[in-house]
């Protein structure tokens, strides 16, 4: 199989409608002490019957011990991450039915991004966010601080299912836009959302859905494509950018915010340049919270194309 024959986005959704019914239900109704059994039940489930996610996994792993040799994995650590993934999803819609609130945050930000946006004063500005932890509790919470608006830019289409059962337990609150439909028309309604004082969050850890404007990182060890998506959406917006990382550890989630790029209004000539070097600066950052949460960078599909199927 070549490097782009099977795209993340091509992969059939694993979330099937029933299996999502029933963690809506088991988030609802069950005890905090009998949702853990429930959920590695499931996720054994999709374990077993899903090779190529395990295999991909453990080649994950690999390089990350390889790149940080610190790292110790526990027994079974493939499953474990599976069952790490599997938690997570029970925690987004755990957040949207109000079982996780804000209070249960722990906050991060020496470099006083709050203060950013408490400023009603400032143009909006970007979150760069990964399929690291769960972004997702945060989404959520943002109705905490009044007057805040985020916008998130997704690649969700190949989730019909998930997204469906996301709204019916109240997710239809947060701005959802698709990224596929990012034309000039929409980066205009972007600019103006900007602005206005909104904000955008988007993921910087996977291959566009269309496959183009990638750029060449040293990621765990292993040259990968990482989208320039992000980086391009900053200096046509010519705003500020943080990074977002929301980190389950010890029970709880850790919410890590951070200053990136104070300044993206980059001249044409050196605008290619600029970002490669944020691509990269940001895989780095990356491949340093991937070792110190090496159970939480929910990418199943084959990242560094390695050709495996």
């Amino acid at each position: 199989m070549g490097r782009h024959s099977r795209h993340w986005a091509a992969q059939q959704e694993r979330g099937h409608r029933v299996f999502l019914m029933l963690t809506t239900l088991m988030v609802r109704y069950l005890p905090a002490v009998l949702m853990k059994p429930c959920i590695w039940f499931v996720v054994f489930y999709f374990y077993a019957t899903a090779p190529a996610p395990r295999r991909h996994i453990r080649l994950y792993q690999k390089r990350l011990q390889t790149a940080f040799p610190s790292v110790v994995l526990p027994r079974f650590a493939v499953f474990r991450q599976f069952a790490a993934f599997g938690e997570a999803v029970c925690d987004r819609f755990a957040v949207w039915q109000r079982k996780i609130r804000y209070e249960d945050l722990v906050l991060e930000d020496p470099d006083d991004v709050y203060a950013l946006m408490r400023d009603r004063s400032l143009r909006g500005q970007i979150f760069v966010c990964s399929h690291l932890g769960n972004a997702e509790i945060c989404r959520a919470l943002v109705s905490h601080h009044q007057g805040f608006k985020l916008n998130v830019l997704v690649h969700s289409r190949h989730a019909q299912a998930f997204n469906e059962a996301l709204q019916k337990a109240g997710a239809d609150r947060i701005q959802l836009i698709q990224v596929t439909d990012l034309d000039a028309a929409l980066m205009m309604e972007l600019n103006r959302r900007i602005d206005a004082g909104e904000w955008i969050a988007v993921a910087a850890d996977r291959v566009p859905v269309r496959g183009e404007k990638t750029v060449a990182v040293d990621f765990l060890g292993s040259p990968a494509q990482m989208p320039q998506g992000a980086w391009l959406l900053a200096g046509l917006l010519k705003t500020r950018v943080h990074t977002l990382f929301c980190i389950k550890q010890n029970g709880r989630y850790r919410l890590k915010l951070r200053r990136f790029l104070e300044n993206t209004d980059w001249k044409r000539n050196r605008r290619e340049a600029a970002v490669a070097d944020a691509a990269q600066r940001f895989a780095g950052i990356l491949a340093e919270e991937c070792a110190e949460h090496p159970l939480q960078w929910f990418n199943f599909y084959d990242f560094w194309g390695d050709g495996l199927p």
